[in-house]
């Protein structure tokens, strides 16, 4: 425990990013599960060698109480919330991406309560799977879907059943079309049947989900490039995204 004990902590939550501020702060993102994504001040955090820099570290789970009511937040208290393994090599990489997508994606104090427990649960898989494109779609797939962008994956634009042998185009508003012969745009009805059951077995299925995702998220991103992509590329590291 971090500070003098509050009546009760407030929030679980889940350190999503921090920065230094000032001389000896801390300004931290932080996902909650009761009042969502926002942006805090932890004072003195890095006065010394306090347990506090150590409790909000990136991607930790924590307890935490808060005042303020503008943008910024003043954290009041904070404490470990159980034990996580730490990421390393891609896992780590995987966790900046999707740190990033949501402190850009999800609107501020906007509580998501089923989303917060899937990334508190996508955090720990980082660290124990290698299947980490898989963790990625699927995670990606239930962001659209909190974010209000369902995604009809077992059905074309007119209610007929996806054909795993079939090619189809896909549109984050209109759903699948079904076209005549692959291209480059297209993918097949067996990648989209893979992500909707979470199981994406060939490498074509990977690469074209892949693809496919990537195009969903930049729509949202509205052409703003995300720096852990760029971190990828400056480290040489194949991105999973």
């Amino acid at each position: 425990m971090v500070g003098p004990r509050q009546p009760g902590l407030l929030d679980k939550g889940l350190v999503l990013h921090t920065r230094a501020y000032r001389e000896t702060s801390l300004m931290v993102d932080v996902f909650t599960q009761e009042h969502g994504r926002f942006r805090l001040i932890a004072k003195g955090a890095r006065r010394g060698r306090g347990p506090l820099i150590q409790v909000l570290r990136p991607f930790a789970p924590i307890r935490l109480s808060f005042t303020g009511r503008g943008e910024l937040k003043t954290l009041t208290a904070a404490e470990s919330l159980g034990s996580m393994r730490p990421l390393s090599g891609k896992a780590l990489f995987c966790g900046f991406y999707i740190a990033e997508l949501l402190i850009r994606l999800l609107p501020t104090e906007d509580a998501h309560p089923d989303l917060f427990e899937r990334t508190i649960a996508l955090f720990q898989a980082f660290a124990e799977s290698a299947a980490l494109d898989q963790l990625l779609r699927h995670y990606e797939i239930a962001l659209l879907e909190e974010l209000g962008y369902g995604l009809r994956l077992n059905e074309d634009r007119g209610g007929l059943a996806i054909d795993p042998q079939g090619d189809y185009l896909f549109d984050l508003e209109k759903g699948a079309l079904k076209v005549q012969a692959a291209t480059p745009l297209s993918v097949s009805g067996a990648t989209l049947l893979g992500l909707e059951q979470g199981t994406l077995a060939g490498d074509r299925e990977r690469l074209e989900a892949k693809r496919l995702m990537r195009k969903m998220v930049d729509h949202l991103l509205e052409g703003r490039p995300l720096r852990s992509r760029e971190l990828f590329q400056s480290l040489k590291v194949r991105s999973l995204d």
